[in-house]
C-alpha cells in the first residue's frame, strides 16, 4: 500500500480543493473514491483535486476520477484536476484519458476552468 494522503479545503466559498499524496494506486482506490464521493454527497458542486504531491497513480484510480466527473456532473457539478508532474501526466495520457480527465497544471488555470462551467 502506497503513503496515500489527503486533505480538502473550501476556496473562495465555493470551490472545494482535494489535495491528495503520495501512490494512488489500487490499494488506496477505495479509500480514494470514497472520499470524492463524501465531498459530492455532501453538496460539493466545484471539485479541484490537486494531484500536485502524488508520485503515481494508477489505472484504477484513474478510473475513479471519470466515475466521480460522471456522477458530480449529473449532479450539476464540475471536477477538474491539477497535476504538474510530467510522469503522473504521462500516466493519463498512456490510458487514453487525458481528453476525458480535464487536466490543469495549476490552480489558476483550474480555477478558470471551473468559473467557464459555472
Amino acid at each position: 500500500m502506497g503513503n496515500f494522503q489527503a486533505s480538502d479545503d473550501l476556496i473562495g466559498g465555493d470551490v472545494r480543493v482535494l489535495r491528495v499524496a503520495g501512490e494512488v494506486d489500487f490499494d488506496v482506490a477505495p479509500q480514494f473514491k470514497r472520499r470524492i464521493s463524501s465531498l459530492i454527497e455532501a453538496g460539493d458542486r466545484q471539485l479541484v483535486v490537486d494531484l500536485s504531491a502524488v508520485e503515481f497513480i494508477d489505472s484504477t484510480a484513474i478510473g475513479v476520477l471519470v466515475g466521480s466527473i460522471k456522477r458530480i456532473r449529473a449532479a450539476g457539478g464540475s471536477l477538474v484536476v491539477v497535476c504538474d508532474n510530467d510522469d503522473v501526466r504521462a500516466i493519463f495520457e498512456a490510458v487514453g484519458l487525458e481528453n476525458v480527465i480535464p487536466l490543469h497544471h495549476s490552480h489558476e488555470d483550474a480555477f478558470a476552468a471551473l468559473a467557464l462551467t459555472a
